[in-house]
This record gives C-alpha cells, sequence and structure tokens, in this order.
C-alpha cells in the first residue's frame, strides 16, 4: 500500500487538482452544478472546435471483462449504451455500477410529480423509481439483473465525500432524503472512505480488464468524483498487486458547455471536444440494432425525460466517443487522499 499524504501535502495536492480542472470547466467546476435540463445554451451550440478529421476506432482487449461505473441512473444510457449493447451480445462479462439513485432531483419531482414540497420520503421514492428505470433500460441492452449494484451514495454530494467527509467519522448526511448512509452494507455512511472501500470491493471481486468511468474534466461534480473515487480505489489495488496487468481505463463525457458536439444538420454523429486537454478520443460504431436498443433504454427513464428531453436525445448517434485520459492527471487525483 502506497503511503498517504500529510495533511498539508494532501491539501496542496488538492489544490493543484482544483486548479487543474478548474482551468478546463472554469468555476462550474466549484461550485455546486446546474441540472443540465436548466442550461441556457443547447448542447454544442457555443462555436464548437472544428471536428477531428479522424478517430481511432476504440479497441478493447481480447476476452475483455468490463465494469461501467454511472454517476446516476440514465449516465450508462447516455454515455456507454451502445457499447454495454454490443458487449452484452457477444457474452463479455459486465458490471454496470450506480454510484447514487439519482435522488436528489427537485425539479423532477416538481415538473414531473407536481410535488411542489418534496420531503425526505419523496426523494427516497424517486430514487427507487430511478433504479426500477435503470433496471428496465439495461434490460434492452441485454445486461441482466445480476451484473448490476446500486451503491445508493448521496445524489449531489460525491464533492463533498471527497473534499470535506472522507473519514468514516465525520459522514455526510444529504440534504434530499436526509439519510447519512446507504441501505447496505450495514456499517457503511457517507464518507469517502466507505465508497473507497466498496469500490475496492467491487473491482477486487470482478477483475475486470476494462473500466469505464466518467471523464473527471466532466462539469458536473458527481461526474467528475465518480471518476475521482474510481481512480483512488483503482491505486490502492494496483499498488498492492491486486489487479495486475492494470486494468485499460475509458472515460466518457456527459456535461460540458459545449458538449455533446453534434455539427451538422443531422446531428446524427458524435465529434471530438477537440481542445480537451489531456484526452485522447477513440469512437465505437453502432450497429443499427445497437442505437435501436440505445434509444429504447432511454424512453425508460420517463423521470428524465420530462425535464431535459432535448439533451438526453442528443446522445442518440450513430457512434459514442471514449477517451484516455493522461496517466499523469489520474496520478494526481489518486495523490489528493
Amino acid at each position: 500500500m502506497r503511503r498517504r499524504l500529510g495533511g498539508r501535502r494532501r491539501a496542496l495536492a488538492a489544490v493543484a487538482l482544483v486548479a487543474a480542472v478548474s482551468a478546463v470547466g472554469g468555476l462550474r467546476w466549484l461550485a455546486p452544478a446546474p441540472r443540465v435540463g436548466a442550461s441556457p445554451t443547447p448542447p454544442g451550440s457555443a462555436e464548437p472546435p472544428r471536428p477531428a478529421s479522424s478517430v481511432a476506432p476504440l479497441a478493447l482487449p481480447a476476452q475483455a471483462r468490463v465494469v461501467v461505473f454511472a454517476p446516476h441512473p440514465d449516465d450508462e444510457t447516455v454515455g456507454v449504451g451502445g457499447l454495454l449493447f454490443r458487449l452484452a451480445q457477444g457474452h463479455t462479462p459486465l458490471r454496470v455500477v450506480f454510484v447514487t439513485n439519482g435522488d436528489g432531483y427537485r425539479r423532477a419531482l416538481e415538473q414531473d410529480f407536481a410535488v411542489e414540497r418534496p420531503t425526505d420520503a419523496d426523494y427516497v421514492a424517486l430514487g427507487e423509481l430511478r433504479q426500477r428505470e435503470a433496471l428496465a433500460a439495461l434490460a434492452h441492452l441485454g445486461v441482466a439483473r445480476r451484473d448490476v449494484r446500486f451503491l445508493g451514495f448521496p445524489d449531489g454530494g460525491l464533492a463533498e465525500l471527497w473534499r470535506a467527509h472522507w473519514l468514516r467519522t465525520h459522514p455526510y448526511t444529504s440534504p434530499y432524503t436526509k439519510e447519512s448512509s446507504p441501505p447496505d452494507p450495514e456499517g457503511v455512511g457517507y464518507d469517502g472512505q466507505d465508497l473507497t472501500t466498496i469500490v475496492s470491493g467491487l473491482l477486487r471481486d470482478f477483475g475486470p480488464t476494462v473500466v469505464i468511468m466518467p471523464h473527471p474534466y466532466d462539469t458536473h461534480l458527481d461526474h467528475a468524483h465518480t471518476s475521482y473515487f474510481v481512480t483512488e480505489a483503482l491505486s490502492e489495488l494496483e499498488a498492492s498487486g491486486v489487479l495486475a496487468p492494470p486494468p485499460t481505463v475509458l472515460t466518457y463525457l456527459v456535461h460540458h458547455p459545449r458538449w455533446p458536439v453534434l455539427p451538422g444538420p443531422s446531428f446524427d454523429r458524435e465529434f471530438p471536444l477537440g481542445d480537451l486537454p489531456d484526452t485522447r478520443w477513440s469512437e465505437s460504431e453502432l450497429a443499427p440494432a445497437a442505437l435501436a436498443a440505445k434509444r429504447a433504454a432511454l424512453e425508460e427513464y420517463r423521470s428524465q425525460l420530462g425535464v431535459m428531453n432535448g439533451f438526453l436525445r442528443h446522445f442518440l448517434c450513430r457512434n459514442e466517443l471514449f477517451a484516455t485520459v493522461d496517466p499523469s492527471v489520474l496520478v494526481r487525483i489518486a495523490a489528493v487522499h
């Protein structure tokens, strides 16, 4: 196990990481992330960069074992749905892990369910609904219930776990559900140490050759911090020799002021965000059956389509883009804790 940073060095490393990422995403990385459905600017409309002339096709190792981490139910479909369908059709061993239940979305409760003053019970019920939607969506993609994990950590709170509630002695309380621990396992709290331990256990038990997680420069805090916790867990496992050789790490982008980049009148293909630093893109083409399955999966997220229909449908393209992030970025993330 690698040596932990002392308090002062940890703080300096955190400041360096914040500076690096906030230079990419601006103050949106530091402030509570707005829900994308409220964005006044359509995705990719703010002078998108010129698309790259070509993108390398996505290449996965032979006999792959793939785990996908999604911050909320629906992220796995919009970001990875077509690839999940292809892998499931090829009988590739899969795991899909939802870090939160997406239960803190007040706008969905107000607009979709006419709940004017949501209570903690309303937020819990929303999370349970989104779990059911996720299972129905994944069934369209060919992913079995036994291959799905719901961790139940706090929606909108992952940044707090990373920054201020790392220790088990200082758990976080969700302002929505009023909970300070997930439903199970017993004894686990809303803190960074427990989330890292759970993610490490999932990775150790499954033994993936490919890990797919959000891009660390995603401007939604839950997305960025999902990648941080996965990176921390991978770093610990690799340092202890548990994952040898280390798995391939791919990332997907959902939230960014200029994403998805959809130039042209048909909007049927994604193009790389060319000026995103530390990033090398690859592309997975979606066969008609894969795109149809992704579309059917997205339709299951009725609680989300009512408030962000246009944004979500932007991801129903004939391709999906994945990014390999410069390893030095991941090293800086893992050094914070």
